[in-house]
C-alpha cells in the first residue's frame, strides 16, 4: 500500500496507523481534522503532510510550523483544542525563580519544557506540544510533586529558555557529557568540535537577535558574553559551568578566523563567513589581550543587507519635502549630523538612491563601503596605500560627477575640498558627527572653513537619532513623575492630564529587554538668506536654533517627545538620546 493510501480501517483519515509525533493515533487524528475545519487546510495537503512526517520521521507540528500553514499561537491553539490543555502566553506571566530552580537545566533541555510557577503541590510546566502520560509521570518522579502543563508557542519557549538557562545549552551538554566520559580530559584548553557547536549557536542567536556585536569578556574566575542590539549591550545568559570553558571557547573563535591560538600576547584581526537561514553573513573578529585573558569582539554584517527607500525612514511629510527640496539643488553641501551609530549612513544612502538615475554620474568615496548601489562608481579609501579622503575627492573631480558622496569629514582637508566642490557646481553630500543640526556649521568652521565659505556652500543640515522602539507584545502603560510630565506638557499643551506614556515589561518575543527593532527621529535645518548672514557673523549655535524655530522649525527634542506620546518610544529613550531643546539640539 501506498504511503499516500489511506488504510482500510480509515479510508478518509491520513493519520490513521501513524502517531506523527504524538502521543496517540487519536490525537494525530484529531489533529488532521483540526487542520481542515479549522484552517481550511486541503486534504491533498494534509496527505503529503502526513506521507512526509512519515517518511521523515518528523512531528507533523514541525513541517507545518515550517512551511508557514500555521503560525505558533495558531498551532498552539490546535493543540489545545484537541487536548484540554490550556494555554498561555508567556508574555504576560512573571516566571519564577524557585521554580527555575527545581527543574534541571538536562531535563529542560531533553525534554524541551519550560519551569513557570509553583503552585501548592504542583509545579507548572509550559511546552510546545502534547507531553505523553508516560513522559509527565517521569517528570512527577524526577521533580518531585505533580504536574500541572500548559502550552505556548515554540518561540516563546526557545526564548524562556535560553534567557533562564543559557544560549547554547544543548551543546554545551553535550561537551559536558564527553568530558564527564572522559573524552575531554584537559577540561577544554583548546579548540575542539563540541565548542565550535557551541559557538555556532551563540553566533546564530546574535543574528536571530539583529545584534550587530558580540563580545566574549574572560573575567576573573569567570566568562561574560554581551550583545549589542539596538545600540545597547545586553548580557546573556551562559549556561552553568561554561566558565570552564573559557580559554576553549577563545580557542575556538581564534580557528574560525584562521587566527594563530598560540598568540596570547599580541592583538589580532581576522574574518570568516557564517551562512544562517539561506543568508550569508561576514563575521569580523578582534582579540585583544587582557588582564583575565584574551577578550574577543565579533561584529556582525549581513552581505544581504538592504537600505531604506526615502518614504520608509521615518521622515513626516513636512521633513521629507524638505529634505526633496534639498537633494533637488545642482550644488552645495547637505550634511547629514548624528553621534557614530544614529543612521547617518542608511539615510545617506536612502537619499543617494533617490538621486541614482541615468541622467546623473554619481561618485561615492568611503570607509568602508557598507551598501552596494547598483549604477554608482563607490571607491573605498586605503590609507595604507595613501588613497585618502583628500586624495579621492581630487580624483573624482576628474570624472566630471554630478553628485559626490563622501563617507565622513573627517578634517580640514577634506572639508575644504569639499566646500570647494560644492562651489564649482557639484551636489555633496557627507556626514558630521555634531550634536544637532545646527551645530554642522560651527563644526566646519572650527575645521578652518571660513564662515562666507560656510554659508555659500552649505545648503542644509538633517540630525538624526535611532530610539528604540517599545515591544508590542508587552507594552503597558503607566504614569510618569511630575518634572518629566511638564517637559510634555510645554511641548504639547493639548494633551490630557495625568498624561499617559508606555513601557514594555519585557517578554520572550523580546527577549526580555522591552524593546524591538528601533525608530529613526529628525530635525531637518534648511539654510535661508538670514541664517546664512547670521553664520557670517559667527553667530553662535543657539542664536541659529531660535531663528530657525521663528520659522516653523521643530527640533530634535520636540520630535522625539512626538514618539513618546505616541507610545512608539519610551520616555526614557528620549532622555537618553536628545538633549533639551533650549540647548540647541
Amino acid at each position: 500500500m501506498s504511503p499516500l493510501q489511506p488504510s482500510a480501517s480509515s479510508p478518509r483519515d491520513p493519520a490513521a496507523g501513524h502517531k506523527l509525533g504524538f502521543p496517540s493515533e487519536t490525537l494525530a487524528k484529531a489533529f488532521c481534522s483540526k487542520l481542515s475545519e479549522l484552517y481550511e487546510v486541503a486534504e491533498r495537503k494534509i496527505e503529503e503532510l502526513c506521507h512526509r512526517a512519515r517518511w521523515l520521521d518528523e512531528p507533523i507540528t514541525d513541517l507545518v510550523l515550517r512551511e508557514g500553514i500555521l503560525s505558533g499561537a495558531e498551532l498552539r491553539d490546535a493543540l489545545s483544542a484537541i487536548s484540554g490543555i490550556p494555554t498561555i502566553s508567556l508574555a504576560e506571566i512573571r516566571v519564577a525563580t524557585e521554580a527555575v530552580e527545581r527543574v534541571p537545566a538536562t531535563t529542560v533541555s531533553r525534554c524541551r519544557i519550560m519551569p513557570l510557577q509553583l503552585r501548592k503541590e504542583h509545579i507548572l510546566l509550559a511546552c510546545d506540544r502534547i507531553v505523553s502520560h508516560a513522559e509527565t509521570e517521569q517528570l512527577h518522579v524526577l521533580l518531585g510533586c505533580p504536574i500541572e502543563w500548559t502550552l505556548c508557542t515554540p518561540n516563546e519557549l526557545s526564548e524562556s529558555i535560553k534567557h533562564f538557562y543559557g544560549v547554547g545549552l544543548q551543546s554545551f551538554l553535550d561537551i559536558d557529557t564527553q568530558k564527564r566520559k572522559g573524552d575531554d580530559q584537559d577540561g577544554g584548553a583548546e579548540a575542539s568540535p563540541g565548542l565550535s557547536g557551541f559557538v555556532e549557536q551563540l553566533i546564530d542567536d546574535a543574528i536571530q537577535a539583529n545584534a550587530t556585536d558580540i563580545h566574549v569578556e574572560p573575567v576573573e574566575n569567570g566568562l561574560r558574553v554581551r550583545f549589542r542590539i539596538d545600540g545597547i549591550l545586553y548580557p546573556i545568559t551562559l549556561p552553568a559551568g561554561i566558565d570552564q570553558y573559557r580559554r576553549a571557547i577563545v580557542s575556538s573563535i581564534k580557528v574560525m578566523a584562521q587566527l594563530n591560538i598560540a598568540e596570547r600576547r599580541l592583538p589580532q584581526d581576522g574574518r570568516f563567513t557564517r551562512v544562517t537561514d539561506g543568508n550569508s553573513y561576514d563575521i569580523r573578529v578582534s582579540v585583544l589581550p587582557a588582564r583575565h585573558g584574551e577578550t574577543i569582539s565579533l561584529r556582525i554584517l549581513n552581505r544581504q543587507s538592504t537600505f531604506l527607500d526615502l518614504e520608509e525612514l521615518g521622515l513626516d511629510q513636512q521633513q521629507r519635502a524638505e529634505i526633496e527640496d534639498l537633494i533637488g539643488l545642482t550644488h552645495g553641501i547637505v550634511l547629514f549630523t548624528g553621534p557614530t551609530g544614529s543612521g547617518k549612513t542608511t539615510s545617506l544612502y536612502a537619499t543617494l538612491a533617490r538621486l541614482n538615475t541615468d541622467e546623473r554620474k554619481i561618485v561615492t568615496l568611503e570607509d568602508p563601503v557598507e551598501y552596494d548601489l547598483a549604477g554608482v562608481t563607490q571607491m573605498q579609501v586605503q590609507p595604507e596605500i595613501g588613497f585618502t579622503f583628500p586624495s579621492g575627492l581630487r580624483s573624482i573631480l576628474r570624472h566630471d560627477p554630478d553628485v559626490i558622496l563622501i563617507g565622513e569629514i573627517r578634517d580640514s582637508e577634506t572639508a575644504g575640498i569639499a566646500v570647494g566642490s560644492s562651489l564649482t557646481g557639484h551636489l555633496v553630500l557627507s556626514t558630521l558627527h555634531t550634536q544637532s543640526a545646527a551645530g554642522a556649521v560651527v563644526r566646519l568652521m572650527d575645521m578652518g572653513i571660513e564662515p562666507y565659505l560656510v554659508a555659500a556652500s552649505v545648503q542644509g543640515m538633517i540630525a538624526q537619532r535611532l530610539l528604540r522602539r517599545i515591544c508590542p507584545t508587552c507594552r503597558e502603560t503607566y504614569f510618569e513623575s511630575q518634572p518629566v510630565e511638564a517637559e510634555a506638557l510645554a511641548l504639547f499643551p493639548d494633551l490630557e492630564t495625568p498624561v499617559l506614556f508606555h513601557r514594555g515589561r519585557g517578554c520572550p518575543n523580546c527577549r526580555y529587554i522591552g524593546y524591538s527593532g528601533r525608530q529613526a527621529v529628525f530635525e531637518v535645518f534648511p539654510m535661508n538668506e538670514e541664517l546664512r548672514r547670521l553664520v557670517i557673523d559667527r553667530a553662535p549655535t543657539s542664536a541659529l536654533v531660535q531663528h530657525a524655530l521663528s520659522l516653523g522649525f521643530t527640533a530634535l527634542r520636540h520630535n522625539a517627545w512626538r514618539c513618546a506620546i505616541d507610545g512608539a518610544t519610551t520616555v526614557g529613550e528620549v532622555l537618553r538620546m536628545t538633549r533639551r531643546a533650549s540647548a540647541g539640539t
